[in-house]
């Protein structure tokens, strides 16, 4: 009894004197493997369920959800009924990767016709921008509109850390979604909605 004592003490400070890391499916991994799949794959590391621990987060959540409530929650319901798909863009707040001062009126007017036309092609809702705080969103004035993640909704749902620069998911009426954490290129969102 007494050297279990010990062991468990010893285990204990060892684990105290480094972090623990794990993989996307909260399988115990070495640092190197941990390492090794943010710089090669696509993974985030978050910080994990005990202080520190850190876990890898897959950047292209796919699943299903619960569509009737969200399409409720934002006053949808009429579009869950005709079976058209939601595009959200996810905006965490100012941060290192979208706070460069990059305000090139065309290039944002572009992107979000091109949106529109990804929505208009999948006979989705027009996209719907979301955000957890405001701070720097002055640069689509006149461009898109913005509105407060409800009740914390999706960062609840899908966007649970600060992922750099902003993501997207999209939903069907099934409550199938996929999505992309963090920077991606707007052709994604084309595709994902392919896949749905």
């Amino acid at each position: 009894m007494k050297s279990f004592l010990m062991l468990a003490c010893l285990l204990t400070s060892f684990s105290a004197l480094g972090q623990t890391y794990f993989d996307e499916s909260n399988r115990r991994i070495v640092k190197e493997d941990y390492e090794e799949k943010i710089l090669n794959g696509p993974y985030f590391g978050v910080p994990g369920d005990q202080i520190g621990d850190m876990k890898l987060v897959h950047r292209m959540p796919v699943g299903v959800t619960d569509a009737r409530m969200i399409y409720e929650k934002l006053g949808l319901l009429e579009e869950f009924q005709a079976g058209k798909p939601l595009i959200v863009i996810f905006y965490p707040g100012k941060d290192g990767c979208n706070s460069t001062g990059f305000t090139d009126r065309a290039y944002l007017k572009n992107k979000h016709k091109s949106l529109l036309k990804y929505a208009e092609k999948h006979d989705a809702v027009p996209p719907l921008y979301i955000y957890k705080n405001p701070h720097g969103l002055e640069k689509y004035q006149g461009i898109q509109e913005w509105t407060a993640d409800p009740d914390q909704l999706f960062e609840k749902l899908f966007f649970q850390y600060p992922y750099p620069c902003g993501s997207f998911v999209v939903i069907n009426p099934k409550g199938n979604f996929r999505g992309i954490l963090g920077e991606h290129p707007i052709s994604q969102i084309d595709v994902a909605l392919k896949k749905l």
